[in-house]
This record gives structure tokens, C-alpha cells and sequence, in this order.
């Protein structure tokens, strides 16, 4: 990808998240960028690999996130609370149009999106259980990979069930019970006092 692509996806990110996809044609793109279309058209044949770029760009910068947190954190627990803020705040940020559009005007796109968030989230919880384990702050016996994707499927059906509502979906203590009873199910005297001083230094009771 050469720089005059990416500012073009970044651009149109910003007008997808805004405005939805559907709304946003080919010639607001390319009035928007102050170009042609035929400039436009240079870059992206067509919308769907317009809309294609953006959603992988997307992708690769959530990762990008995620996978800093990671390495930026000292343990196990500490891992999980920087996911859980990132994931907070990209809830919050959300844009349900744009979702919406990729679900009913580009399935395709949209499996691929849940495809890789579902093996991303998998995999963390798992790799996050395993890091757990070989330092004391989760119990040796809990089976990583069975337990990573009860988490994913409890996730997932919490946010497609209608138990919950939106308010309580997009607040700050649904994450935070939710990764509260992950980690004491799972966690060793050892994780529990660690859980407890990150709840203090939160200030989370």
C-alpha cells in the first residue's frame, strides 16, 4: 500500500464512521479528498475494494493496539485490565452504522471481521491463561483452551442476546464484572491479591 492510498483509507474511515457506508459514495469520497474519481479510481477499482481496504486497515491497527498493551504489561492480570480499558473505550467508539452496512451490504467483509476478532479473542484469552499459569496468578489445572473460548462465547452471546440493554452493554462495569468473574474463577491466592491491588489502584470495589 503507497502513502497516497493510506491517507485515502484513513480519510474514508473517518467518513464511514461518521456517515455509515452505504450513505458515502464514490464521489463524496473523491469530493471530500479534493481528486478526481478518476484519481480515485486509480487506487480502488471500485467501492467494495474501497470498503475492503479500510475494514483490513482497521484490523491491523486494532492488532497493532492490542498487541502493545500485551507486551507493555508487567502480568497476567495487569494484560487482561489493559484489554478490558482498550475494549471499553472501543465500545464506546463504535460506530453501529458502519457495522451495520458491512452486515446487510457486504457480508463477506463482515464474516471476515468476525472471523478475525473471534480468533484474536480466542487466542489472547488463551495465550493470557497460559502466561497466567507459568507465573503463579492462575491455577495449573484450568484447561486454557476450554476456558478462553467459554469466555469468547460468553462475550458473544452477551452481546447478542437482548438480556442486556444497550446502556448496559456499552458501560463500564458490564467489562469490568465480566473480567472480575473471569479472572476469580480462574486465578490462585496469588492472582486474587493481584486482582485486588489493580481493583485498589482503580479504585474498583
Amino acid at each position: 500500500m503507497n502513502p497516497e492510498q493510506l491517507e485515502i483509507i484513513n480519510r474514508v474511515k473517518e467518513m464511514y464512521f461518521r456517515y455509515g457506508i452505504k450513505s458515502v459514495t464514490m464521489d463524496d469520497v473523491a469530493r471530500e479528498l479534493s481528486i478526481s474519481k478518476k484519481t480515485l479510481y486509480q487506487h480502488f477499482s471500485d467501492k467494495e475494494q474501497l470498503v475492503d481496504a479500510v475494514v483490513d486497515q482497521l484490523l491491523i491497527e486494532k492488532i497493532d493496539i492490542v498487541d502493545g498493551l500485551i507486551s507493555g504489561c508487567s502480568d497476567a492480570i495487569s494484560e487482561m485490565f489493559a484489554i478490558h480499558q482498550f475494549m471499553d473505550k472501543m465500545s464506546r467508539d463504535h460506530s453501529y452504522a458502519m457495522e451495520n452496512d458491512l452486515r446487510k451490504y457486504y457480508p463477506a467483509l463482515f464474516n471476515k471481521i468476525m472471523s478475525v476478532k473471534r480468533e484474536r479473542i480466542f487466542r489472547i484469552g488463551k495465550e493470557n491463561i497460559e502466561r497466567g499459569q507459568q507465573t503463579g496468578y492462575y491455577r495449573p489445572e484450568v484447561n486454557a483452551e476450554m476456558i478462553a473460548k467459554t469466555s469468547l462465547m460468553r462475550f458473544e452471546s452477551s452481546m447478542e442476546s437482548c438480556i442486556f440493554t444497550c446502556e448496559e452493554l456499552l458501560s463500564q462495569d458490564f467489562f469490568t464484572e465480566m473480567l472480575i468473574y473471569h479472572v476469580r474463577g480462574i486465578a490462585t491466592a496469588k492472582g486474587i491479591k493481584r486482582l485486588e491491588e489493580i481493583l485498589a489502584e482503580l479504585e474498583i470495589k
